[in-house]
C-alpha cells in the first residue's frame, strides 16, 4: 500500500475559517434567532468543523498507526494524572467563584451568584444541557484544535507558540458568533469590555490545555474535559466586565506560573 501524503497542518487554518463561518454567516443572513431551526442547525454545523476537518485531514494522510494513536488519546482516561483530572474539574470554578468573591471589594453585587435564567430553565433537564454543551461545543472542537492541529504544531512550534497561534485563529473562529441572534455570545456584543475579555481569556486558556494535554501523554480528553469544564462554568452566571476582567486575570496568572514552571514543556 502506498504511503498517503501529508497534508500540512497549516492548511487546517483555513479549512476550519471557511467551513465553520459559511454557515454561521448564513445564520446572520436570516436575520432570525436561535429559536429558528433552520439557525440551530446552521450554528451546530459550524461547531462541528474542527473536529470534522480534522478527521477528514487525518484519513486522507495519516497512516493506520496515526488513527489508533488519535482515538487513543480522545477515549483513554488513564493517560490523564491524578493531578490533571483535580486541575481540570476544580480550576474553572475556583476561578469563577474567586472572581466573584474578588469583585465584592470593588462594590460588585452578591447577585452574581444568580444562576442565569437560560441555566435555571434547563435544570429540569440538566444532563441534556451537560450533554449539549459537551458533545456540540467542547468535544469537537478539542478533536480538531489540540487533539489534531497542536499535535502537528508541537513538531514544528515551541509550546508557547503553538498555544498563542492556536488562541489568534481560534479568537476569529468566534467571531460570526457575536452576531447570531439569540446566542450567548451574542449578548455581551453591546459591551466592547465584555467581548475583549472574552477573547483575551482564550490566550491563557489555550496555554493551559497545552499544558493539560502534553502533561498527560498528549491526552485529547484532558483538552475536551477542561473546555467542557470552562464552557459549563462559564455559562452558570451573568457577570459584569469588572468581574470577567478579574477571572481573565486569573487565567492569565495560572498560565504565567504554568509557563515559568515548566519551561521545557512549553520551550
Amino acid at each position: 500500500m502506498p504511503k498517503k501524503a501529508q497534508i500540512k497542518p497549516v492548511l487546517y487554518i483555513p479549512a476550519v475559517l471557511v467551513f465553520s463561518w459559511i454557515p454561521w454567516f448564513l445564520a446572520v443572513s436570516t436575520g432570525r434567532g436561535m429559536e429558528n431551526l433552520a439557525v440551530k442547525v446552521l450554528l451546530l454545523v459550524g461547531l462541528l468543523v474542527p473536529g470534522l476537518v480534522a478527521i477528514i485531514f487525518m484519513s486522507l494522510g495519516e497512516e493506520a498507526e496515526y488513527h489508533w494513536d488519535y482515538w487513543r488519546r480522545v477515549f483513554d482516561p488513564g493517560l490523564i494524572s491524578r493531578n490533571s483530572y483535580l486541575l481540570i474539574f476544580f480550576l474553572p470554578v475556583i476561578i469563577t467563584l474567586g472572581a466573584i468573591l474578588i469583585s465584592f471589594f470593588f462594590g460588585e453585587s452578591v447577585s452574581q451568584f444568580r444562576i442565569v435564567p437560560q441555566v435555571r430553565a434547563h435544570i429540569p433537564s440538566l444532563i441534556v444541557y451537560i450533554f449539549y454543551i459537551f458533545f456540540v461545543s467542547s468535544f469537537p472542537q478539542e478533536l480538531g484544535w489540540r487533539g489534531y492541529w497542536l499535535d502537528k504544531l508541537k513538531n514544528h512550534l515551541s509550546g508557547l507558540r503553538a498555544s498563542l497561534l492556536i488562541s489568534v485563529v481560534w479568537v476569529f473562529w468566534h467571531f460570526p458568533l457575536f452576531m447570531v441572534k439569540g446566542h450567548s455570545l451574542e449578548s455581551k456584543a453591546d459591551d466592547p469590555l465584555l467581548v475583549a475579555f472574552y477573547l483575551l481569556n482564550l490566550f491563557p486558556i489555550s496555554v493551559i490545555l497545552t499544558y493539560l494535554f502534553i502533561k498527560n501523554q498528549r491526552s485529547t480528553l484532558a483538552a475536551i474535559l477542561f473546555h467542557f469544564m470552562i464552557a459549563f462554568s462559564g455559562q452558570l452566571f451573568e457577570l459584569p466586565p469588572l468581574t470577567e476582567g478579574l477571572k481573565t486575570t486569573l487565567y492569565l496568572l495560572v498560565a504565567i506560573y504554568l509557563v515559568v514552571r515548566n519551561k521545557k514543556l512549553f520551550r
